[in-house]
Parts: C-alpha cells; structure tokens; sequence
C-alpha cells in the first residue's frame, strides 16, 4: 500500500503558501480568490447551468486540493444559489478532488487566515483533517459533499471506475503548472476526464500550455481560448460534445442506481445500525423513509448491547478488508462526533483499544499490523510495560494500540438516533416482520406475517441474519453468529480500567452502570438467542486464560447477566452491499465468463433486481461499519458519487462469491 506524504510548504514574501517539491505557488500572488473564481467558476459558467439544472445534485471534480480555496469558493457560491432559488430542482453539491501531497494541518490553518470571509468552512474542515491514508474520505458541509482522495492522481482517478462514467457535469484542472508537474498533466489524466464527464459537462483550467490543449483535443473535449486572469495572458476552458459510450471493465460488478420520480420511497427491513444509517443518509436526501422493524422496538438484536467496541479491522490477509475498515473507521468518527453535537444521549467513551498480543498467533497477527507502518494516529505498537500504562492495569504481554479507538452504548446510541431521525421524518412500523417481496411494475409489494401489503419503490434489506428469507436473497453464503455478550460487576481492579482491551474476546471499561462488558461467544450457524450458562463461564474463562495476571480474576459471570444477539456473517469477513443480484439470471449469463473474457468478447452487466438493495455481513464489527455503508448505499441509489475505490466496492458486492468462482472457469451449483 503506497504511502501518502504531507506536503513542505512555505510562505513567499506576499505571504502565500508555496510548495518546496513544486517550487510553485498554491494560488494566484495576486488574488487567490479572484483568480479561483474567474478561471474556474466562470470557466465552468456554474452560476447560468445552476439555473437551468434539472437534477438534484451537481458533480464537480477537481485536480489538486491544495489549501481549498477551489472548494471553499465553490461552496459559497452554491449557497448563494440555493438561497436565490430555493425552488430549484438543483439541491446538493458534491465536490471530488485529489490530492497528492496534503497539507500539514498546522501549514493549513495559516493558509485558510488569508480568508476570513470562509472561516466556518475553513473551521469545519480543519476539524476533519486526518492524517492521510491512500484513498477516498467523505466529509459532509451540510448542502455540499467533499470526497477528498489522498494520493497519486494516476492510481485513485481510475478507482472512480466504470461506476462514475458520463456522471462528472465540470472539472476544475488545477494543480502546479504542467512545467512543474509534468507527471500530473498527461493524456491518462485527460482521457479519464473525459470518460468520467456528462455530455456536455465542462472543464476549466488556469494554463493555456500548447500540450494540455492538445491533449484535451485528442481525449475528445471542444477547446477553447480565453483571456487569462491577471498578468496570464490565456487561459482555457472546454466541453464534450457527444456523448461516449464508456467501455465497462467490470460489468458483473457494475452498481445500478435506483430508479424513482423527484423524492424516492424506500423501504428499510430492519430495525439495528445498519438500518440507522440507511435511514439518516437517504433522510439527508429528502427521502421518504419507512423502517419495518419485526420486534416491538428497534435494536433489540445485535445492535442492542450494553457496550460495544468501536475500532476498524486491521488483522486481516486481505488489504482491501483492511483500507474498508480504515476508512469506515474515519467516516464513522465523523458521524458520532456529529450525533454527540446534535444532542444525541449515548454514553460513549473516546479511550482507545487495547489489542493484546497474547500468545503465539496473535503476537504474529500484530507483528503483520506493525509492518503496514501506519501512522501513529491510528496504529501504535507498545512494549507490555507501554501498552500496561495505556491501559491502567498491568498486562503480561506487548500489543498495539488503536489511539482513537472507543466504547459507546449500542443499544441508546440506535434508539436514540431513531428518535432524532423521526422527527425528521422517518416512519418507524414496528411488531412488522416482512415474509416475501414482490416486483410490481415501478414499485415493490411488501407482505408481512399478518397478510397486510405495503407498496414502496425502492426496498433496502438490512434485517441481518434473516435477510436469506426472502426469495430473492436464498442464495447468498450468509449465515447465523450467536455472540453472548456478559455484563460483570466493577471491582477494585477493573475500574482502573482506562481502554478496551482485545484478546480472544474484548472487556469494556466501567459504565455509568458500575458495570462492563465481556465477550462475545461466537457460534456459528447458530440463531438461539437463549441465555447459555456455558458461554457466561466461557467469557470469563477466556479472559483469565489469555492473561494471566491477577486482577482479571475480578471477572466474575457467576451473576448471570447477559444478552444475546445473532450476527449476520460472510466467510470472507467483509459487508455485503448494494443491488440485490438475480442468483439465477446471472448463472446463465455468466456460465462462460471465463472465456468471454479470455476471447475479449462483449459481456452485458450484471443482472440485478431493480430498485432492490441490501447491506448485510456486519458481523461484529457493524459499529464501525455501518455508517459509511449507509453512505455509500444511499449515494448509490441517488446514482452520486461513491465514496469509496472501485476495488473496495467490488470486494463489498453481494453476488462476489459465485463470481470469483466464475472468473476462474468453475462450476456454481444452483
């Protein structure tokens, strides 16, 4: 995995931020601004297309994120166009841009000075400034969406994919000068563009060098000059003419949108924390949302314990398992920093997770983590006695130390948050168990185990392990995980507990109920949520057998308090998400995959159930994951950008398991 470097900036006399390996200045001497909204507003004509736009949202994507200010503008303007039209069909913004070599947040907060006038945007985004891991990351400025990729140009531009062709509407080429970065300005770069634009979409860049303008010919764009701003003598500024049919490379994995007239009515089944996050990001779009929760109360499954541990995956054989959870990770710090400033009532605690490397296999499995070097913020390796002192209480091991890792309440967080999101206008149905799903022309029937029928256009399937009841579901490789989590009494140790601490099982720290959390058990294909004596002696014996040390035999069972949840999981140990596939139609689509492809023959795109979506195989570790997994789904239902590489999306595709199969020339069985 490429490494991402923060950029050397220093300020030239005029006190403007220049980049020592570009030897270039991030803006205009002159005025940054001006030069920003000239070259690249009016380069675009945003302002006279916002008018007339018919969609409810805009794409924009940009080369070179530098200090902002492209994106600070822009969204200021969007503002002011929504506020001037509040009756326009045009609602949100997304801003996709790339950048290299980030900026140090301490350089960042200098450069935004020059700007007062973007102070809340500046604050806002230097609040979710992170130290820099290869890809996309997602940050929400209410009406205006940011996708910021980190890292080389030439390796994240083609993981838009096959997904974002003819979706982009304008392009802010920006960057250092091609005489000073040549590796950026290239016909890759162009033809990209010009495969990611809509027909008719725009670019706008500052340079009017004979070789971007070429190149921009050659990939297809109309070309045209412009007076340049300042002592710039040109300029340019284009569009495509045609629309192009994009070659799909992946068509078995190609994500469908929903289709649906101006305000979608989506149905959720499910009542846990993936359900809740389908439901906040399609809310933000002005959704019409309907959650059929089959219990009497939403998060009475899996999502409903005590304590759980908040922390991404990072002991996997599989990279792409490893970068989904890292940025599911940042995503979801952002979406629990936003519910604590709204108000939502969860008692959470920002303490850091402690991984122990107990004994043989995991001194190993960590020793693996250390070698991806991650930065410090989000992976430390500590001898016993550091890792001790992280954790309160003496350890008889080294680890590693997950810095921004937590412990929240489940089970508040979720009903909470449903609350919050009923007064926005979420329907909660509950006592609703939903039994088989029937396409109806442009729209789903629900039937539910009372024999009552509810129509919906667009069905979202997150009841977890239940999710394969249905028909349209039989064939996905999921299956049950009974996890018996026991609740223990504090003691004269365990409350000095400062962080979670992971070994073959995880322990909280104290809660406002003088009491932690031990666990879980892990019975696989097991969906009996009957309390089990031999797991409570299990959860306890565990921790005492991998660390020995005296005060874990403060971990007591013996009071038998426990709850039980059924996970839903997959083999391979990442999500499933997005269109439900057609098991059947796929089969014989594909029977000759292998050879279609070996031949170089045309394959038509998967075959899905239309308007039909799932998010499954949280396992356990849905607290992580399930906030970007909302995100991604409801931006794939809008047909938004994603945000998350093409690979990343690929790996979390439900129909993955016969597809592998198929790409190898093996058999699948019906």
């Amino acid at each position: 995995m490429n490494k991402v470097q923060f950029a050397e900036v220093h300020f030239n006399q005029e006190n403007i931020p220049v980049s020592a390996k570009f030897d270039d200045v991030y803006f205009s001497n002159q005025d940054g601004l001006a030069e920003s909204r000239y070259v690249f507003q009016q380069g675009n004509q945003l302002w006279q297309r916002w008018q007339d736009y018919p969609a409810s949202h805009f794409v924009i994507a940009e080369t070179g994120f530098g200090t902002g200010l492209n994106f600070f503008a822009v969204t200021t303007l969007f503002r002011e166009f929504c506020q001037q039209y509040p009756e326009a069909p045009l609602k949100r913004l997304f801003f996709i841009s790339f950048e290299k070599y980030p900026i140090p947040l301490e350089q960042l907060i200098l450069t935004h000075q020059a700007y007062p006038e973007f102070i809340q945007l500046a604050q806002q985004l230097q609040q979710y400034w992170l130290e820099p891991i290869e890809g996309c990351y997602r940050f929400h400025f209410a009406e205006t969406t940011l996708d910021l990729w980190f890292g080389d140009l030439n390796d994240n531009l083609p993981q838009l994919g096959d997904y974002m062709c003819n979706k982009i509407d304008a392009w802010f080429l920006d960057g250092f000068s091609p005489s000073k970065n040549p590796q950026m300005w290239n016909d890759t770069l162009y033809q990209h563009m010009y495969r990611y634009c809509k027909e008719h979409g725009t670019f706008a860049t500052f340079t009017a060098a004979s070789t971007v303008r070429k190149g921009l010919e050659q990939a297809g764009f109309a070309v045209n000059k412009r007076k340049g701003y300042g002592k710039k003598r040109e300029c340019l500024q284009g569009s495509k003419p045609h629309a192009s049919q994009a070659h799909i490379h992946f068509p078995w994995y190609l994500a469908q949108p929903a289709q649906f007239k101006r305000q979608a009515d989506v149905a959720i089944i499910g009542g846990g924390i993936a359900s809740l996050f389908c439901a906040l990001s399609l809310l933000e779009r002005q959704a019409k949302v309907t959650l059929y929760c089959e219990d009497e109360a939403v998060a009475l499954n899996a999502s409903g314990n005590k304590q759980g541990a908040f922390y991404p995956q990072l002991s996997d054989d599989d990279l792409l398992n490893i970068r989904f959870y890292i940025h599911a990770f940042a995503y979801g710090q952002q979406r629990l920093q936003q519910a604590i400033q709204q108000g939502i009532a969860f008692e959470y605690d920002f303490c850091g997770v402690a991984l122990c490397g107990y004994d043989h296999k995991s001194a190993v499995k960590l020793d693996k983590i250390s070698h991806y070097q991650w930065h410090q913020s989000l992976y430390q390796t500590l001898s016993q006695t550091q890792l001790s002192e992280k954790v309160g209480l003496p350890l008889p091991c080294a680890g590693g130390f997950i810095p921004q890792g937590a412990w929240l309440a489940p089970r508040q967080f979720v009903q909470n948050m449903f609350a919050y999101l009923v007064e926005r206008g979420l329907e909660i149905k509950t006592r609703q168990k939903v039994t088989a799903l029937e396409q109806q022309d442009s729209s789903w029937q629900l039937k539910n185990a009372q024999g009552e029928q509810f129509k919906h256009q667009v069905v979202i399937l997150a009841n977890g392990h239940k999710i394969t009841e249905f028909a349209q579901t039989a064939h996905l490789p999921l299956y049950p995980v009974r996890g018996q989590v026991s609740e223990i009494p504090t003691g004269k140790y365990l409350q000095q507990l400062n962080t979670v601490v992971c070994y073959d099982g995880y322990l909280t720290p104290i809660a406002q109920s003088n009491t932690h959390c031990v666990g879980a058990s892990h019975v696989r294909d097991c969906d009996t949520r009957k309390f089990s004596l031999a797991e409570q002696h299990q959860n306890q014996q565990k921790i005492q057998t991998n660390l020995k040390v005296n005060w874990v035999k403060e971990v007591d069972t013996s009071g038998n308090q426990a709850r039980v949840g059924i996970r839903c999981a997959v083999r391979d140990r990442i999500p499933m998400l997005g269109n439900v596939p057609h098991f059947e139609q796929q089969l014989v689509d594909y029977q000759n995959l292998y050879n279609l492809r070996r031949r170089k023959q045309p394959i038509k795109s998967a075959v899905n159930f239309d308007n039909l979506f799932l998010i499954a195989a949280l396992g356990s570790r849905g607290l992580t994951s399930a906030a970007l997994l909302g995100e991604t789904l409801a931006s794939l239902i809008y047909q938004e950008p994603l945000p998350l590489s093409q690979d990343i999306v690929h790996q979390l595709n439900a129909n993955r398991s016969w597809i592998r199969k198929l790409l190898k020339g093996s058999t699948v069985k019906k």
